[in-house]
């Protein structure tokens, strides 16, 4: 669509009635040329705005005595292309910092197997009293009630028992340095 060069003087000097006719004649075939490069209406419909704010920030380079649309089809194909390139860049990204926390998980996973480790050999070396008391309530999931009925002693006992032994398993993973050993004892 051509315009009266009178618009884009207009435009020049800031008339938001010359930018709305510019708009309205110019938006849809952005909208074309954006959908065209980017394969996206949602990414199209942003250029169109991105274009148009580009356009009322440097309106005063406007030439009203030559057409707009190259101008405005330049801005536009610039914009589709810096968008290509920071999805291009946000997909490296991406696929970057999958590698690094897949890493992490990795690092994460034979941590706990280390720790895992440490445990069953801190565990065997307990007196037998504890570690009897400490594998049925840890690793069967019985209650002090439980285990007091069936090793015939008192529930106190038991959790004496227990309390000892992470005292003991404290102290081992401390040494350990083991800054996880918190978290470790709440999932236990």
């Amino acid at each position: 669509m051509h315009l009266d060069h009178k618009v884009y003087q207009r435009l020049r000097e800031g008339d938001m009635e010359a930018f709305r006719q510019i708009f309205d004649a110019f938006s849809s075939r952005i909208y074309t040329v954006a959908l065209r490069i980017l394969k996206e209406e949602q990414m199209a419909d942003e250029v169109v705005q991105d274009t148009f704010i580009k356009l009322w920030q440097s309106r005063e380079d406007v030439d009203p005595t030559k057409d707009l649309w190259p101008f405005l089809f330049v801005m536009a194909k610039r914009i589709c292309f810096n968008e290509l390139r920071a999805l291009r860049y946000d997909s490296k990204a991406q696929k970057e910092l999958l590698r690094r926390m897949n890493h992490l998980q990795e690092d994460h996973r034979m941590a706990l197997r280390e720790m895992e480790q440490l445990l069953k050999d801190s565990v065997v070396k307990l007196p037998p009293r504890q570690q009897q008391v400490w594998i049925m309530s840890r690793e069967e999931g019985k209650s002090h009630q439980e285990i007091a009925e069936e090793l015939g002693i008192s529930p106190n006992t038991v959790k004496n028992n227990i309390v000892q032994t992470l005292k003991t398993l404290r102290d081992v993973f401390r040494k350990a340095d083991y800054l996880y050993l918190p978290l470790f004892f709440f999932f236990l």
